[in-house]
C-alpha cells in the first residue's frame, strides 16, 4: 500500500480512539451520544476507505501496519475541525492521481460528516 494511505488510515484510526476518550471524559450526555454516533460513522468511514484503497492498489494492510495517529485536540469540536485539516491535506496527495477516484466519494462522505457534527455539537 502507498504510504499516504496507509498514513491517512492511521489518522482516521488515531480519531476513533480520540472521540472515545472524548465520549468518556464529558460531562455533557448529549456530547455523550453525539460521540457515540459521530465514532460510528467514523469507523464506517474507516473501513469503507481501507476496502476501497486495497481494492485499488490490490494490496492489503499488513499485520502491525495500523499504528493509530492521534489528534491534537481534545475537544470535539476542535476534533472536528482538526480531522478537516487533515482530510484537506489528504486529499492534496491524492488530486493527480486518476486511479483513486473511489476514494474521493468516501472522502467526501467525510467531509459531510464532519460538516453535521460541527453543527450538531452546537446544539445543546
Amino acid at each position: 500500500m502507498k504510504k499516504n494511505i496507509i498514513d491517512f488510515l492511521c489518522c482516521l484510526h488515531g480519531y476513533t480512539i480520540r472521540i472515545k476518550e472524548i465520549h468518556w471524559n464529558t460531562d455533557s450526555n448529549a456530547i455523550h451520544k453525539l460521540c457515540d454516533e459521530i465514532e460510528d460513522d467514523l469507523c464506517d468511514i474507516e473501513d469503507r476507505f481501507a476496502e476501497c484503497a486495497m481494492g485499488m492498489e490490490g494490496k492489503k494492510v499488513k499485520i502491525g501496519q495500523l499504528l493509530p495517529v492521534l489528534p491534537n485536540a481534545e475537544t470535539l469540536l476542535s476534533m472536528l475541525d482538526e480531522l478537516g485539516d487533515d482530510l484537506d491535506a489528504f486529499f492534496k496527495t491524492i488530486d493527480d492521481e486518476k486511479k483513486f477516484h473511489g476514494l474521493h466519494n468516501i472522502l467526501d462522505d467525510l467531509a459531510e460528516m464532519i460538516g453535521k457534527y460541527k453543527y450538531r455539537a452546537t446544539q445543546k
